[in-house]
């Protein structure tokens, strides 16, 4: 190997191994412009585009190296190719499970398809999204880390990491909020006994004083007149305590029971219990503006609105994901269903977020025959 040439792959290689994939690929490409010899960059080249999933671009860089150079290793990539295309038709279809909401059917896909090192940073992002909608956070983060292990600027890893981050960090301050609470309701009780212990003697030397002391006789009705006017009152103000109870919790939920009417939610959407699913999305979208979950809500009640035939309930929902998420998780598919949903109420507008889709995501397993056809009319 000319020292050049030895050079630009160790150096290639120290990005690769410090998480600089894409820098690794450009040093790659520069190298073997100069020289289709070299068979350490050609293999380092097809390993990078293997990892990213570019299986079609990885194969002739392989099949030059095996032509040129005779070179072992490029062999034995080939020889198992067949089945990486396997795996790569699986792991499209765990992103329309995951999209789907359907979870653990997603992860059976995935197991296979992490088997092997194709597709990696893909593969280990879309394993990263299940364990975070499982709420399974530890091991959603194992994922996110191997994925910026090797791409330190993945967005989609980066997002998850700083979502989980964002939940961790709610779930300590809550639990820091309940031990403050708690402290406070022991130092509230404690006071309430003291005084209650005391107003008890109170009541009692009171008690024993009136029994020394000769009562005038009181009109027996009037007596049970003002009973039963204090026992109205009574009643009347705990129904007002139970409707201002009841109104708070109406007005108000915790991050907890957002977390949990989203994971009731999905079991219901992936149930086909669309109704239901609806109604409790809406209830819970309005509490959850501040919290984590709000996109994940959001996407969920556009989808049960377009599966029960509201479509145009289900195109504003999908707007405004794209208005507060155009990052988010599920942009690439909002932007698909709403191409799709406008395809037959407004053709100019379905041709819009079509060319969006195609123009912002142009890798989207989204970009599919439906969109070209939306496109080319």
């Amino acid at each position: 190997m000319k020292n050049r040439d030895k050079k630009a792959y160790e150096k290639a290689l120290h990005l690769y191994n410090n998480g600089y994939i894409d820098k690794a690929l450009e040093v790659c490409e520069i190298g073997i412009s100069r020289d289709l010899e070299d068979s350490n960059l050609l293999n380092l080249k097809g390993l990078l585009l293997y990892l990213k999933g570019n299986l079609e671009e990885a194969i002739p860089i392989w099949k030059i190296n095996e032509h040129h150079n005779n070179n072992d290793i490029a062999k034995s990539y080939l020889k198992d190719v067949q089945k990486d295309f396997y795996r790569k038709d699986l792991y499209e279809k765990a992103e329309e499970l995951i999209n789907d909401l359907n979870i653990d059917e997603a992860l059976k896909n995935l197991s296979i398809c992490k088997e092997s090192d194709f597709n990696s940073i893909n593969v280990n992002n879309a394993l990263a999204t299940c364990y975070l909608r499982k709420a399974e956070y530890s091991l959603s983060m194992e994922y996110v880390e191997k994925v910026i292990s090797i791409d330190k600027f993945n967005y989609k890893a980066k997002n998850i990491k700083k979502e989980i981050n964002e939940i961790l960090n709610i779930n300590n301050k809550s639990l820091l909020k309940t031990l403050i609470i708690a402290s406070i309701a022991v130092v509230f009780l404690t006071s309430g006994i003291l005084l209650n212990n005391k107003f008890k003697k109170v009541q009692i030397n009171k008690e024993e004083l009136a029994n020394n002391i000769s009562k005038p006789v009181e009109n027996e009705s009037t007596n049970n007149e003002q009973n039963e006017e204090n026992k109205d009152n009574e009643e009347n103000k705990d129904n007002e305590e139970n409707k201002k109870s009841s109104t708070l919790e109406v007005n108000s939920l915790t991050d907890e029971e957002i977390r949990e009417n989203y994971i009731k939610a999905t079991g219901l959407f992936q149930e086909e219990k669309y109704e239901e699913a609806k109604y409790l999305l809406e209830a819970t979208i309005i509490h959850s503006m501040n919290n984590h979950l709000h996109d994940d809500v959001m996407f969920l009640l556009a989808s049960t609105s377009e599966k029960v035939g509201k479509n145009e309930e289900a195109i504003k929902y999908f707007k405004d994901y794209i208005s507060n998420y155009e990052n988010g998780n599920y942009i690439e598919e909002t932007y698909y269903r709403i191409s799709l949903l406008y395809k037959d109420l407004d053709k100019e507008k379905s041709k819009l977020y079509a060319g969006e889709l195609v123009s912002k995501y142009p890798s989207s397993i989204y970009n599919n025959n439906l969109i070209k056809d939306i496109l080319s009319n």
